[in-house]
């Protein structure tokens, strides 16, 4: 599903609503814009006994004596205080270490909201704050670059490229701020959060919904504890203004369809009617059960679960589904996937799973394995006794097994040509020792027993190339385990580093630390690693002399 379009306006429209847009942050949005920022205290120290401080917080200059709050003269520049002032926590910084106040500029998300008759008007951009020797209270700057317009099945963008070109208008609707990988939402600012309440979309329950997205309690947003951050409110009116629906959802506690359609574009309309106007309806029900639904205490999954074993006439009607849900509430949902992946009846789905002594869900759970893994397998499942069979832990095991054995086959295919890469890289013999490259998870595993540490547990790391393990061989005793490394491989091998590397129990006995007592040869081989591998024409490696060895032969 794609954005939401942007509708139709007037030219005399559009005309009279950019020029509704505020052109400056009113000095209630300025408060709430100063907040945000982190705040500071700058101090110039004029005796032993006196700083002159300007804070960002209350915007006030004042003199602090040391025999009235010595505690503030043991604050550094740079440290956290307490504003002596307002009281406002704050960093300490030395106004005398600036020579200009540049790097203190910093920049926030934020959206300035504002009423226009039956609009709601948004405008989005960047919160900067800068500082000069004039006025340590900083300069607050809001430059907008998004605007929208929000009314009850309207919906209009625009976008301005730079600071002096035009306002365009776009054709869809689209969040202000990308996401950065670092983090989960793209929150911002709101200034004017209030005017929401005061407009035409004064119903839309953003506040409820985004309590619950976002984990708090649905309804205990306030709009007066400002400031605060907010994401997602540009698709949450976007959509709102064309499925007004999303309000009754959010009041009946339905607020993850709402995500669903907001943050994962999904409408669900297979399963919902948006044009529909009463509750029963959207859900496409009857009233009666539609009650039967909301007593049940279903949720929107459950409906979905519904939705799929009807389609297959698995389940008779809602009132069942309710029925069955109560008695088995805790597995419920397994067993719907279990009836689905079966092809049985729900209630004969259900008498399956009671009919074990053990916890209920967990057996729902280990039939669901069974037959995701008979499904891979190509059982028949349309035999009773493949499906429904009456040794389910036993079955469980066996095709378990049984696909193990098809991973494990594919994940040797996957690492052959990791190991091939890897013997070209590391393989290597001299003064009697060699660099081997483990054959597979078995190699590893079995490198582990025999020397009592705990290498086995990296194996499937190693397969996967989320790290690299090697082993140090005696020519003499090539099959048997040695040494064990393990590398962390950086820069095509340019910052090649020993990350651990050990021999029986650890050395824990007392034995010579293998890095010790084989210096002189992982020094030559690591040399052999940074100079590219070498080879002569035969594939052997070529020794990277040593500045000692070099000055040993003159």
């Amino acid at each position: 599903m794609n954005n939401p379009e942007c509708t139709p306006l007037s030219q005399a429209e559009e005309l009279a609503l950019m020029k509704a847009f505020p052109s400056w942050l009113s000095d209630q949005d300025e408060t709430i814009a100063r907040r945000i920022f982190e705040q500071l205290v700058f101090f110039l120290t004029i005796d032993r006994n006196t700083r002159r401080c300007i804070c960002t917080s209350c915007m006030e200059g004042f003199f602090v004596d040391k025999a009235i709050r010595p505690e503030f003269f043991k604050r550094k520049h740079g440290q956290a205080c307490e504003c002596p002032n307002c009281g406002q926590r704050a960093t300490l910084l030395s106004a005398g270490k600036y020579k200009n106040f540049n790097r203190l500029t910093s920049r926030q998300r934020a959206v300035q909201i504002k009423v226009c008759q039956d609009w709601l008007l948004v405008q989005a951009g960047w919160l900067s704050r800068s500082f000069d020797c004039d006025d340590l209270a900083g300069y607050v700057d809001f430059v907008p670059f998004r605007r929208y317009a929000f009314a009850p099945g309207r919906r209009v963008m625009w976008e301005q490229w730079g600071d002096d070109s035009p306002w365009t208008l776009m054709s869809r609707i689209k969040e202000p701020f990308p996401c950065q990988h670092y983090e989960a939402e793209a929150a911002y600012l709101p200034m004017g959060a209030a005017n929401i309440a005061k407009s035409s979309l004064r119903y839309c329950q953003y506040d409820q919904w985004f309590d619950a997205e976002s984990g708090g309690v649905p309804g205990s947003c306030d709009w007066e504890l400002e400031p605060f951050r907010v994401a997602y409110l540009i698709q949450y009116l976007g959509e709102y203004t064309r499925r007004p629906q999303m309000e009754i959802l959010v009041k009946l506690g339905y607020w993850k369809i709402v995500s669903d359609l907001v943050l994962r574009r999904k409408p669900h309309g297979d399963i919902l009617d948006w044009s529909a106007v009463k509750a029963p309806d959207f859900f496409r029900l009857s009233k009666h059960d539609f009650r039967l639904f909301r007593a049940g205490l279903c949720c929107f999954e459950d409906l979905k679960d519904f939705r799929l074993l009807q389609r297959r006439e698995l389940v008779k009607d809602i009132s069942e589904f309710s029925a069955l849900k109560r008695g088995l509430d805790g597995a419920f949902s397994l067993v719907c996937k279990g009836a689905r992946l079966a092809g049985v009846k729900l209630d004969r789905a259900d008498r399956y799973i009671r009919s074990f002594e053990e916890n209920k869900a967990a057996m729902a759970q280990i039939w669901v394995d069974y037959l995701e893994a008979a499904g891979k397998l190509k059982y028949d499942l349309s035999r009773d006794d493949v499906r429904l069979p009456a040794e389910l832990m036993d079955r469980h095991d066996k095709a378990a097994a049984a696909i193990g054995v098809i991973e494990d086959e594919k994940k040797v295919k996957r690492y052959l040509a990791r190991r091939v890469k890897l013997e070209k890289q590391f393989a290597f013999s001299a003064d009697g020792l060699s660099i081997v490259v483990p054959g597979g998870v078995q190699d590893i595993v079995r490198e582990g027993r025999i020397l009592k540490h705990c290498v086995g547990g990296y194996a499937n790391r190693h397969v996967d190339g989320k790290t690299t393990i090697l082993f140090l061989r005696k020519d003499s005793a090539p099959s048997d385990p040695y040494v064990t490394i393990e590398i962390s491989v950086e820069n095509n091998c340019k910052n090649l580093r020993i990350v651990q590397i050990h021999g029986y129990q650890n050395e824990r006995d007392g034995r010579a630390s293998p890095e010790k007592k084989h210096a002189a040869f992982l020094d030559k081989w690591m040399a052999w690693v940074h100079a590219g591998s070498p080879r002569d024409e035969e594939g052997q490696p070529s020794v990277i002399p040593q500045p000692n060895e070099e000055m040993g032969a003159a």
